[in-house]
Protein backbone atom coordinates (compact mmCIF):
# COMPACT_ATOMS: atom_id res chain seq x y z
CA UNK A 1 0.00 0.00 0.00
CA UNK A 2 3.00 2.23 0.66
CA UNK A 3 4.05 5.37 3.22
CA UNK A 4 1.22 7.02 4.82
CA UNK A 5 1.31 10.45 3.60
CA UNK A 6 2.78 13.71 5.77
CA UNK A 7 -0.60 14.76 6.23
CA UNK A 8 -2.11 11.91 7.79
CA UNK A 9 1.31 11.22 9.46
CA UNK A 10 1.91 14.83 10.91
CA UNK A 11 -0.93 17.01 10.89
CA UNK A 12 -4.47 14.60 10.93
CA UNK A 13 -3.44 13.12 14.19
CA UNK A 14 -2.77 16.76 16.06
CA UNK A 15 -5.89 18.65 14.52
CA UNK A 16 -7.26 19.01 18.18
CA UNK A 17 -3.82 20.31 18.81
CA UNK A 18 -3.55 22.23 15.86
CA UNK A 19 -6.86 24.14 17.11
CA UNK A 20 -5.35 24.88 20.27
CA UNK A 21 -1.88 25.80 18.82
CA UNK A 22 -3.17 28.02 16.39
CA UNK A 23 -4.69 30.44 19.00
CA UNK A 24 -1.10 31.27 20.64
CA UNK A 25 1.03 30.70 17.74
CA UNK A 26 1.52 31.24 14.26
CA UNK A 27 0.92 28.20 11.34
CA UNK A 28 4.55 28.76 10.27
CA UNK A 29 5.60 27.76 13.84
CA UNK A 30 3.29 25.14 14.03
CA UNK A 31 4.68 23.98 11.08
CA UNK A 32 8.05 23.60 12.38
CA UNK A 33 6.67 21.90 15.17
CA UNK A 34 5.57 19.10 13.46
CA UNK A 35 7.93 19.29 10.90
CA UNK A 36 6.29 20.01 7.66
CA UNK A 37 7.37 22.24 5.37
CA UNK A 38 4.89 25.47 4.80
CA UNK A 39 4.37 24.93 1.15
CA UNK A 40 2.94 21.37 2.44
CA UNK A 41 1.24 23.14 5.26
CA UNK A 42 -0.34 25.30 2.82
CA UNK A 43 -1.17 22.56 0.13
CA UNK A 44 -2.88 20.29 3.08
CA UNK A 45 -4.69 23.36 3.91
CA UNK A 46 -6.39 23.48 1.00
CA UNK A 47 -6.79 19.93 0.30
CA UNK A 48 -8.26 19.08 3.62
CA UNK A 49 -11.33 20.50 4.59
CA UNK A 50 -11.20 19.45 8.01
CA UNK A 51 -7.51 21.05 8.54
CA UNK A 52 -8.99 24.50 7.22
CA UNK A 53 -12.00 24.37 9.55
CA UNK A 54 -9.39 23.39 12.75
CA UNK A 55 -7.16 26.28 11.59
CA UNK A 56 -10.61 28.90 11.37
CA UNK A 57 -12.39 27.54 14.60
CA UNK A 58 -8.93 27.93 16.73
CA UNK A 59 -8.86 31.41 15.34
CA UNK A 60 -12.58 32.25 16.09
CA UNK A 61 -11.91 31.49 19.33
CA UNK A 62 -8.99 33.22 19.71
CA UNK A 63 -11.01 36.40 18.37
CA UNK A 64 -14.05 35.95 20.80
CA UNK A 65 -11.36 35.88 23.61
CA UNK A 66 -9.25 39.18 22.32
CA UNK A 67 -12.91 40.56 21.78
CA UNK A 68 -14.27 39.90 25.60
CA UNK A 69 -10.20 40.60 26.78
CA UNK A 70 -10.60 44.37 25.08
CA UNK A 71 -14.02 44.59 26.65
CA UNK A 72 -12.97 44.09 30.21
CA UNK A 73 -9.55 46.55 29.52
CA UNK A 74 -12.20 49.00 27.78
CA UNK A 75 -14.41 48.86 31.25
CA UNK A 76 -11.52 47.99 33.89
CA UNK A 77 -11.81 45.12 36.14
CA UNK A 78 -10.18 44.49 39.64
CA UNK A 79 -7.73 41.30 39.89
CA UNK A 80 -6.11 39.63 42.82
CA UNK A 81 -2.35 40.07 43.24
CA UNK A 82 -0.49 37.92 46.07
CA UNK A 83 2.91 38.04 47.68
CA UNK A 84 4.92 35.34 49.75
CA UNK A 85 6.96 37.06 52.64
CA UNK A 86 9.70 34.99 54.14
CA UNK A 87 11.26 36.27 57.16
CA UNK A 88 13.87 35.17 58.55
CA UNK A 89 16.09 35.11 62.32
CA UNK A 90 18.56 37.90 61.57
CA UNK A 91 20.82 36.20 64.39
CA UNK A 92 20.34 32.40 62.94
CA UNK A 93 19.36 33.09 59.35
CA UNK A 94 17.07 30.78 59.89
CA UNK A 95 13.08 30.89 58.33
CA UNK A 96 11.14 32.27 60.84
CA UNK A 97 7.73 33.27 59.14
CA UNK A 98 6.40 32.81 56.02
CA UNK A 99 2.94 34.23 55.12
CA UNK A 100 0.66 35.17 52.07
CA UNK A 101 -0.63 38.79 51.28
CA UNK A 102 -3.42 38.97 49.22
CA UNK A 103 -4.45 42.78 47.35
CA UNK A 104 -7.04 43.53 45.78
CA UNK A 105 -6.22 45.69 42.44
CA UNK A 106 -8.59 48.18 40.03
CA UNK A 107 -6.94 48.21 36.64
CA UNK A 108 -8.37 51.67 35.39
CA UNK A 109 -10.29 51.62 32.14
CA UNK A 110 -7.70 51.54 29.13
CA UNK A 111 -8.71 55.00 26.62
CA UNK A 112 -7.14 53.49 23.96
CA UNK A 113 -9.16 50.37 24.10
CA UNK A 114 -12.80 52.35 24.38
CA UNK A 115 -11.39 54.51 21.50
CA UNK A 116 -10.89 51.34 19.20
CA UNK A 117 -14.28 49.72 21.04
CA UNK A 118 -16.26 53.10 20.13
CA UNK A 119 -14.73 53.35 16.67
CA UNK A 120 -15.95 50.58 15.40
CA UNK A 121 -19.46 50.00 17.38
CA UNK A 122 -20.23 54.06 16.89
CA UNK A 123 -18.39 54.89 13.45
CA UNK A 124 -20.78 57.99 12.67
CA UNK A 125 -19.80 59.41 16.57
CA UNK A 126 -16.32 58.67 16.62
CA UNK A 127 -14.79 58.88 13.43
CA UNK A 128 -10.90 59.83 13.42
CA UNK A 129 -12.13 62.15 10.73
CA UNK A 130 -16.10 63.27 11.09
CA UNK A 131 -15.82 65.28 8.01
CA UNK A 132 -14.58 62.71 5.84
CA UNK A 133 -17.09 60.61 6.73
CA UNK A 134 -19.61 62.95 6.03
CA UNK A 135 -17.77 63.11 2.37
CA UNK A 136 -17.99 59.50 1.93
CA UNK A 137 -21.77 59.85 2.91
CA UNK A 138 -22.13 62.22 0.11
CA UNK A 139 -20.52 60.41 -2.33
CA UNK A 140 -21.92 57.13 -1.83
CA UNK A 141 -25.39 58.82 -2.29
CA UNK A 142 -23.99 60.75 -5.55
CA UNK A 143 -23.67 57.42 -6.77
CA UNK A 144 -26.84 56.33 -6.16
CA UNK A 145 -28.58 59.15 -7.71
CA UNK A 146 -26.12 58.22 -10.71
CA UNK A 147 -27.16 54.46 -10.72
CA UNK A 148 -30.58 55.64 -10.60
CA UNK A 149 -30.64 58.08 -13.27
CA UNK A 150 -28.53 55.64 -15.47
CA UNK A 151 -32.04 53.30 -14.95
CA UNK A 152 -29.75 50.65 -12.79
CA UNK A 153 -32.07 50.85 -9.82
Amino acid sequence: MGRPSVYEDRIKPYLPKIHEWIQEKSENQIAQILGVSISAWRKYREQHPEFKEALKHGRDDLVKTLYSTLIKKAEGFQYTESKTIEERNPDTGALVVTRKETYTRTALPDVAALNLLLKNYDRENWANDPQMLELRKQEIEIQKQKAEDAGWS
